[in-house]
């Protein structure tokens, strides 16, 4: 049975898309907990909450005690269609911690004291499913 061209020319690719996208997954370390997903990379890390998300645009450097206090941005949503005039603002904000072996817990502190969300724990490796609030 000889395999068309195509068909040869589209597996290809399909395994070359795959292992990009594996390959760009690899250098992401993804933490998990309840409402929360966070991708931290050597360039910072981004965060998925169920109705906001942030930003962090440094290496999260943890101290030898494991702490660690990094700056970046936190954009609170919510639900329904968004204008694109009345869209939320990234809001300046810490990212406040600890990592002890596979946990974290996190503090996030936005310029805007009201919009704090409450702290998280979190484990590495753990993906998890956001329900957003849009």
């Amino acid at each position: 049975m000889k395999l068309h061209p195509i068909l040869l020319i589209v597996s290809a690719l399909l395994v070359i898309t795959a292992s990009a996208g594996a390959q760009e997954n690899d250098n992401a370390t993804a933490w998990g907990g309840r409402g929360i997903l966070l991708r931290m990379t050597e360039q910072g890390a981004t965060l998925q909450f169920e109705c906001a998300h942030g930003a962090i645009q440094q290496t999260i450097q943890p101290d030898a005690a494991g702490n660690f206090s990094v700056p970046g941005t936190y954009t609170p949503e919510r639900g329904g269609p968004i204008q694109k005039d009345n869209a939320s603002p990234d809001l300046p904000a810490t990212y406040k911690g600890s990592i002890s072996g596979d946990t974290m817990h996190l503090e996030v502190i936005p310029s805007d004291k009201r919009l704090q969300p409450p702290p998280f724990t979190l484990t590495k490796g753990r993906m998890v499913k956001i329900v957003r609030c849009r």
